[in-house]
């Protein structure tokens, strides 16, 4: 199995690749840190098996093209795309600046545009493939100072939607996972309490990077071969609970 991993680097994106890579697949991360990327694929190499490091802007089309070119040269083609990469941010909307919300658009929306459109193109000529978007708790619902945020990861729901019913006839299932409140390395300053998020939780605990690899590798198998278009949530029972 040959895999690109966007946001890779770190994260969920770094937990995703690393169980790709666990289980025997052929690795490419892209993310904008070189560091980061080539990190991961050193851990990958250790596992025994090949990798790709990517540095890359997942919202500028001739770096996505470029970096498809290579996965091309180094693997052959591709069967997977997982898009991980993505930007968080949060305040009240009156001030963000313009630029601030284009570049949060631009990565979450565009960007995952984008790898779709480049390689799942090259999915469509070949056949088959999956695609495995990330969305969010907020595509589905509302909290306050997240606005763009939201707005980003809606325009990610709906491009799953829509890419999932307009490839399936083509062999290209296209889905995506919706994490709930993972813990990451480097929480916003302006985030919930632990003991605010952990006490909205029916699983009363924060989800791990680890949690949401399953998931992914599940919509990437060929297990998944008749699900088109939809989104996995994966937040340990808080969209289904309804208390924000």
């Amino acid at each position: 199995m040959r895999v690109v991993v966007t946001g890779g680097g770190r994260g969920i994106g770094r937990a995703v690749a690393l169980g790709f890579a666990e289980r025997g697949a052929r690795v490419a991360l892209m993310a904008r840190t070189a560091a980061q990327v080539e990190s991961v694929a050193a851990e990958i190499k250790a596992l025994g098996a090949e990798s790709l490091a990517l540095p890359a802007d997942v919202s500028d089309e001739q770096q996505v093209e470029r970096c498809a070119e290579q996965v091309d040269r180094a693997f052959g083609g591709v069967d997977v795309l997982v898009n991980a990469a993505g930007l968080f941010d949060l305040g009240p909307t009156t001030g963000f600046s313009v630029d601030a919300a284009r570049g949060l658009l631009d990565t979450n929306v565009i960007g995952t545009f984008l790898t779709c459109k480049v390689f799942g193109g090259r999915l469509l000529e070949q056949g088959h493939g999956k695609v495995v978007n990330f969305c969010s708790l907020l595509s589905y619902t509302a909290f306050p100072e997240r606005a763009l945020y939201a707005a980003s990861k809606g325009g990610v729901l709906q491009l799953t939607r829509s890419l999932g019913v307009e490839w399936a006839a083509r062999g290209v299932n296209v889905n995506a996972v919706a994490p709930g409140m993972i813990r990451i390395e480097t929480p916003h300053p302006a985030a919930l309490a632990e003991d605010a998020i952990v006490g909205r939780i029916p699983a009363r605990r924060r989800g791990r990077p680890q949690d949401i690899v399953g998931p992914v590798l599940f919509l990437a198998s060929p297990e998944a071969d008749y699900i088109n278009g939809q989104t996995l949530v994966v937040d340990g029972g808080w969209l289904s609970y309804g208390y924000l």
